[in-house]
C-alpha cells in the first residue's frame, strides 16, 4: 500500500475517532454514531461541514476489509518534543456522552424521532454510496478491459503477450474471447503465447467456444495450446469427443498423436475420420493411429482389414509391424 494512500486511510480513521487496526465493523459503528450527532437534521446546519468530512472519511474506508485495515502499518517516528499531544477527537466526546445514557428511553420522544429519521437517512446514504462504489469499480474494470482488448489487436507480439498477462478475470467475457480467437487465427502462435493463453482462467464453456472458433488453424498450434483448448489433461470431466474428432481433421501429425494419446478406451473415432487418417502415407500419422487402434478401439480393426493389409507393405517398418498385428484381429 503506497505511503500516500496509507496516510489518507489513517487520516480518515482519525476523523472517525479510530486508530490503525480498527475493524470494518468499528468503521461502520463509528460513522453511524458520529452521523447521529452531526447530521444537520439533528445538529443544525452549523454541523454540515463536519458531517461532510465524516461522510468523506467513511467513503474512503467503506471498501476496505477488516484484514486490510488490521494490516495497515504506520511507521511511527519519535514525537517531536514541541509537538502537542493529540487532542481528544469528537468521537471520544460522543462515546463518553453515549456511555452516560442508560437506555434509548432516556431520550425525549422528539430526540428519538430525530434519531429514527437519521437512521433512515443513513441507510439511504449507505445504499447510494455502495451503488456509487460499485459503479466506480465497474467503470475501472471497463477501462482496463478496453485497454487489454486494444493491445490484443497489436501487430507486435511483445505487446500482445503483455496484454495476455493482464487478461486475468476478463478471460470469460465474450468480447475478450473473440479477441483471443482473432489473435490465434491471425498471428503465429509461439510457445510463449501458447503458454499464456493456456494459463488463462477460462471456464469450460468459454474454453470450448474458443476451441471451436480457432479449430481451422490447429495445424500451427503448439501441443501445449491444443491440450489446453481440448482439456486433455484435466483430471476430471468427460472427454469432449466431438471437439477432439474435429481437431483430428485439422491438427498437425504431432497434434493428432497427442489427441489419440488421450482418446477414451472403448470408443472409436467416426468411420470417415478413421478412414481418412489411415489413408495417409505419413508414418507420423499412421503410427499413432494404429497404436491407438490397438490400445483404445481394437474392435474397429476388422472394418479396415483391406487397408491394414496394404500397410504391411509400407516403407516404414513400424507401420508394417502395426499393420500385421492389427490384421490378425
Amino acid at each position: 500500500m503506497g505511503a500516500n494512500l496509507s496516510q489518507e486511510i489513517i487520516d480518515s480513521l482519525r476523523v472517525l475517532g479510530l486508530e490503525p487496526g480498527a475493524s470494518a465493523s468499528d468503521v461502520r459503528v463509528a460513522f453511524r454514531r458520529l452521523a447521529h450527532v452531526c447530521h444537520p437534521d439533528v445538529a443544525g446546519q452549523e454541523e454540515a461541514q463536519r458531517f461532510q468530512k465524516i461522510t468523506g472519511a467513511y467513503a474512503i474506508l467503506k471498501g476496505l476489509t477488516t484484514e486490510e485495515l488490521e494490516n495497515l502499518v504506520l511507521e511511527t517516528e519519535e514525537p517531536d518534543e514541541e509537538e502537542e499531544p493529540r487532542q481528544n477527537t469528537f468521537f471520544d466526546w460522543y462515546r463518553r456522552r453515549a456511555d452516560d445514557l442508560d437506555e434509548p428511553e432516556d431520550l425525549s420522544e422528539e430526540a428519538q424521532e430525530r434519531g429514527r429519521r437519521v437512521d433512515l437517512i443513513l441507510e439511504q446514504y449507505d445504499e447510494r454510496l455502495s451503488s456509487h462504489l460499485e459503479q466506480l469499480e465497474h467503470n475501472k474494470d471497463e477501462s482496463m478491459a478496453g485497454e487489454v482488448l486494444s493491445r490484443l489487436k497489436s501487430s507486435m507480439p511483445e505487446v500482445r503477450r503483455l496484454a495476455l498477462e493482464r487478461v486475468g478475470a476478463f478471460a470469460n467475457r465474450g468480447d475478450v474471447r473473440q479477441a483471443l480467437a482473432r489473435l490465434l487465427n491471425r498471428w503465429e502462435v509461439d510457445e510463449g503465447t501458447a503458454r499464456l493463453v493456456s494459463g488463462l482462467p477460462m471456464n469450460n464453456a468459454t474454453r470450448r467456444q474458443l476451441a471451436e472458433e480457432v479449430a481451422d488453424h490447429a495445424m500451427v498450434f503448439p501441443n501445449s495450446l491444443l491440450s489446453s483448448l481440448l482439456g486433455l489433461r484435466q483430471p476430471e470431466g468427460t472427454p469432449d469427443l466431438p471437439l477432439m474428432e474435429r481437431y483430428l481433421s485439422t491438427a498437425s501429425p504431432d497434434g493428432v498423436a497427442l489427441i489419440l494419446r488421450y482418446w477414451p478406451t472403448g470408443q472409436s473415432p467416426a468411420d470417415a475420420t478413421l478412414r481418412r487418417l489411415l489413408a495417409s502415407d505419413d508414418p507420423q500419422v499412421l503410427v499413432p493411429v494404429l497404436s491407438a487402434m490397438k490400445q483404445h478401439f481394437p474392435k474397429s480393426a476388422p472394418f479396415h482389414k483391406k487397408r491394414l493389409t496394404e500397410l504391411q507393405e509400407h516403407p516404414a517398418s513400424a507401420v508394417r509391424v502395426w499393420g500385421r498385428v492389427l490384421s490378425s484381429f
